[in-house]
């Protein structure tokens, strides 16, 4: 449980950051949660009831954070878009 609760505080760390998250990083950091979670759900007689729940709450803000980081790349994507569209629009009538 202490490395997932190391695990969930790097990511938030990297997560509150702020500017550009760096992308693989945060992949790899989450494919080390996920097995680190594979590997505690094993075993559940190691769990106790308090940790997990405490491990389910970090997982709802941690999910909250990566949603809000995905919303922002998005927007990002669209206005990249928008500005090449506006660009070829107006080299058409140069």
């Amino acid at each position: 449980m202490q490395q997932l609760a190391h695990l969930d505080q790097q990511l938030m760390t990297l997560l509150t950051h702020v500017g550009e998250v760096d992308t693989p990083l945060l992949e790899h950091l989450l494919d080390q949660r996920e097995q680190v979670l594979q590997h505690l759900q094993a075993d559940p007689t190691r769990l106790e009831k308090v940790q997990w729940q405490a491990a389910i709450d970090r997982t709802v803000q941690l999910m909250a954070h990566v949603q809000h980081h995905r919303e922002q790349s998005a927007q990002q994507m669209q206005r990249l878009v928008h500005g090449q569209r506006s660009l070829q629009m107006y080299n058409k009538f140069r």
